[in-house]
């Protein structure tokens, strides 16, 4: 058998083993409720289905009032629109919409191991590095954007490597048509533009043609950019950038805290890393990384507060918060320590390029998002899974191949375990939405409610109608709803209001991601500091209230927002 031939056999099993390691991970979350920012994309994949070309000329509300669309949303149309097309051929139900992300999901898998075959010689374990991550598993379980702008990254990325390698402007040109559909996805996909530019100026040396089809996702950015503006009175790419440098600018814990809380989310959305700590570092490292966890532990266990997250509660230390911060913090450092060892050890354009797309996204996450979250930390996913393999590589060398799979195992526990927390703290929304359809809705005038996320989806499926705190006018005999995990909430008075009912439902007693009391906050750091947290998790609380008297929303409302 020749050579080649037995190399395509072999890339052939390892996207069967990829593609079926996905669809093991993701099938049993196909039918997960909707949570977070799922009910923006579903509703702006109906205003596509029945007016593409005016995907954001509907208002929603979000904020508390209701608003233009393009002022809510900060993330392109690409894909609400291919949520648009999934639902036209298979319907808006949650395992048809979980499903053609899915599809997503096992296309950016197999970029990851396209990708790390021109970097190391162990792809397929590079791309499973990647993939059982807590950031990969629960980004891929959603009908967010993530997923989507990971699968055109990793492409546009393998495309622009193989044709700067071999000189080829038309593999230059699909990875620039990438690019821009990659922005269009997510706008943080522009940073591919300076990536790809530095790669290909380190190799190359010079300025060529190479540089001609990075005008192809200029013209494509800029022409979205003027649309949108004549559209909506916003260019609506600016307008996201300008967005998340005004809210990370109001970041109260300073740069300090802020660059803690980046690794913190770094190590603990890619904990893979650090469970591949011995094959990474000498003994020495690893004792001095031991020593630097338990000073770690003991200076959090001095300290009031990690940003504005207490540490000391009325039963003394929380424990278990400074562990896992403690433990997630190292992560995080061993992961852009590789980034770093990598680049000084082999000074090429490969360990560049791998040292730019580990730092970029970490300070992007860390300083100028508008807020710190698991879903700005994906990109980072199978740069890491490579390093890692290259670390291996130039300490191990070839070696046998069982010990490198062995970290992989509890690591796809972890990844697996939060995913799950996470799909269980969705479904919350959908339970409390069923039962007070059935508890309330055929016996009041107007149901209302507060929250949003897929809180919001599932009561509006149940014929709730969501406050608008400038416009709503509530009647006597009203019943409002309001979550207790929830954003934007506003509390009533109880001259106007009566607590009726306090409904709880179970998510998963102990992970989650979204929980203040225990520090999580993967979808936003003003939850906690840590992506995910072990620990006893509380019921989610539905608070009932009844009008008591008839009154306009904004009259009726007790004090600033909760959040």
């Amino acid at each position: 058998m020749s050579r080649s031939l037995e190399h395509k056999q072999t890339s052939i099993a390892s996207l069967a083993i990829l593609t079926g390691i996905v669809l093991a991970c993701l099938l049993p979350f196909i039918t997960k409720a909707f949570n977070i920012d799922d009910y923006l994309f579903i509703k702006v994949a109906h205003q596509i289905q029945s007016d593409p070309l005016n995907f954001y000329g509907f208002n929603a509300i979000w904020y508390g009032t209701e608003m233009p669309m393009s002022a809510i949303t900060k993330n392109p149309p690409l894909a609400s629109s291919y949520s648009a097309l999934v639902a036209y051929l298979f319907g808006w139900g949650e395992a048809s919409l979980h499903g053609g992300f899915l599809l997503i999901a096992i296309v950016a898998a197999i970029g990851s191991y396209r990708l790390a075959q021109e970097f190391c010689t162990r792809p397929l374990i590079a791309s499973l590095a990647g993939i059982f991550t807590p950031v990969f598993l629960v980004s891929s379980s959603t009908v967010m954007c993530d997923t989507m702008m990971l699968a055109f990254w990793v492409w546009a990325l393998f495309f622009w490597v193989r044709g700067i390698k071999s000189d080829r402007l038309f593999l230059l040109g699909l990875s620039a048509l990438l690019i821009a559909a990659c922005s269009l996805t997510k706008y943080y996909g522009m940073c591919l533009i300076p990536l790809v530019v530095a790669y290909a100026a380190v190799k190359k040396r010079r300025v060529g043609s190479w540089a001609l089809p990075l005008l192809i996702p200029l013209v494509i950015l800029a022409g979205y950019q003027y649309l949108t503006f004549r559209m909506y009175g916003r260019g609506l790419l600016l307008d996201a950038g300008s967005y998340a440098v005004e809210y990370s600018q109001k970041k109260g814990p300073g740069i300090f805290f802020q660059t803690l809380s980046g690794l913190v989310f770094t190590g603990g959305c890619l904990i893979t890393a650090l469970f591949y700590s011995s094959l990474l570092w000498r003994k020495t490292v690893l004792v001095s990384g031991a020593v630097a966890a338990m000073l770690l532990v003991g200076a959090l266990s001095c300290m009031q507060s990690v940003g504005n997250f207490p540490i000391h509660t009325d039963t003394g230390v929380n424990w278990p918060f400074v562990i896992q911060y403690s433990i997630f913090l190292l992560g995080g450092v061993s992961i852009l320590a590789l980034a770093v060892v990598d680049s000084l050890k082999r000074k090429d354009a490969d360990s560049l390029l791998l040292l730019l797309w580990v730092m970029g996204t970490f300070i992007f996450a860390s300083f100028l998002n508008w807020s710190l979250n698991g879903r700005s930390i994906l990109p980072m996913a199978p740069a890491v899974g490579i390093l890692l393999m290259r670390r291996i590589e130039t300490s191990e060398g070839t070696g046998k191949q069982w010990p490198i799979l062995v970290p992989l195992v509890p690591a796809a526990l972890v990844a697996l375990a939060v995913t799950w927390g996470d799909a269980r703290l969705a479904a919350t929304a959908r339970e409390a939405a069923t039962v007070i359809r059935l508890k309330y809705a055929s016996n009041v005038r107007n149901l209302w409610f507060q929250g949003h996320w897929g809180f919001q989806h599932y009561m509006e499926l149940a014929g709730g109608k969501a406050v608008d705190m400038g416009r709503s006018y509530l009647v006597g005999g009203d019943v409002v709803i309001i979550p207790l995990n929830a954003t934007n909430l506003y509390p009533f008075s109880p001259t106007v209001t009566t607590k009726i009912d306090n409904l709880q439902f179970t998510a998963s007693r102990w992970v989650s991601t979204m929980d203040h009391p225990l520090g999580a906050g993967f979808y936003s750091d003003i939850w906690g500091p840590l992506p995910f947290a072990f620990g006893p998790v509380d019921p989610e609380d539905y608070y009932i209230f009844l009008m008591t008297s008839s009154t306009p929303a904004w009259a009726a409302r007790l004090a600033p927002d909760v959040n």
